[in-house]
């Protein structure tokens, strides 16, 4: 894999998924500075028209740009990372334009899209997974690749509580700080800057949460009204903060989407019995066993019971 993204005479275009999260995010800036760090001609590049979350815009430097109609054809190598199926990348399919279509991500479903698959599904992370791509070129971690690696890594692993938290999580993470991540400055800019608006949102969220499943599930929708309400559309961190409560074990938020009318949904579990990447990849979409999502049509209603009924299967058997 080292080799494959090491050619001076190519051009590499890095990428993640729609909907970027922590993970997409970091992997991608982290990668793409290691790699121009070793003198290669490399470009980020991103289906969404506004790719990075407000919460994570911090870890972009000044003058980084990321493309949103890239330039690929021959000699152009498309690094896609994070990223569980090509559906997840441009919805005109893009990337099949790339001569070379490298697949660097840790899902357990990812059906091997690329040309070159590095697919670790014991990986905490992409992130985790980009430092052993580092690792194997003899790369350097400073620490403007060392921040977003980390940031993508403790976001994954929610602050090293879910259970795809290894040993190997932790031996990174020292790793990155070693090489100048600022894990306090991090976690501040991440957990502590917390938008007002947001706040709002999540209140709602909460004040709208219903227990299902004898307690165990904690459902929760989110409408424009809600959103108008609050005076945003930002809900990250409500379905965690649901499924922290007492006795639930899986929480689902869903919330109207941005665009096209339908709605997307966010699956947490902290539990072995309950796989939510299976109830995701139901509806189209993908994740990890603790943590997944999936954007589908609506009735939200019709939505929770569907999402009720698979949640009581599992927990059942």
């Amino acid at each position: 894999m080292a080799l494959a993204l090491s050619d001076p005479n190519r051009a590499y275009v890095v990428a993640s998924h729609r909907n970027a999260d922590g993970d997409a995010i970091g992997t991608m800036l982290g990668l793409a500075r290691a790699m121009r760090g070793a003198g290669l001609d490399v470009r980020l590049a991103h289906p969404d028209e506004a790719p990075v979350p407000a919460e994570l815009a911090f870890l972009l430097e000044p003058d980084e740009q990321i493309d949103h109609d890239p330039e690929l054809g021959p000699g152009v190598t498309l690094v896609a990372v994070d990223c569980a199926s090509p559906s997840r990348l441009w919805e005109d399919a893009r990337q099949d334009r790339a001569e070379v279509l490298v697949n660097i991500d840790h899902h357990q479903d990812n059906p091997g899209f690329g040309d070159l698959n590095l697919i670790e599904p014991d990986a905490s992370s992409s992130a985790e997974v980009a430092v052993h791509v580092l690792d194997a070129a003899g790369w350097t971690i400073d620490r403007s690749v060392a921040e977003p690696l980390y940031v993508g890594l403790v976001t994954d692993t929610g602050r090293f509580s879910y259970t795809n938290t290894g040993a190997e999580a932790h031996r990174i993470a020292a790793r990155l700080h070693d090489a100048g991540a600022r894990a306090e400055l991090l976690s501040r800019l991440l957990y502590e800057e917390q938008p007002i608006e947001r706040l709002a949102l999540l209140g709602r969220a909460l004040a709208r949460a219903e227990r299902r499943a004898g307690g165990r599930l904690m459902v929760a929708a989110l409408d424009a009204d809600d959103f108008a309400a609050a005076g945003g559309r930002d809900a990250e961190g409500a379905v965690e903060l649901m499924r922290s409560a007492q006795g639930v074990e899986v929480a689902a938020l869903v919330r109207e989407a941005d665009h096209n009318g339908g709605l997307r949904v966010s699956l947490r579990s902290q539990t072995g019995d309950v796989d939510v990447s299976a109830i995701a990849r139901h509806y189209g979409g993908g994740g990890h066993r603790a943590a997944a999502g999936f954007t589908a049509p609506g009735p939200p209603d019709a939505l929770i019971d569907g999402i009720t009924d698979q949640v009581v299967a599992q927990l059942d058997a």
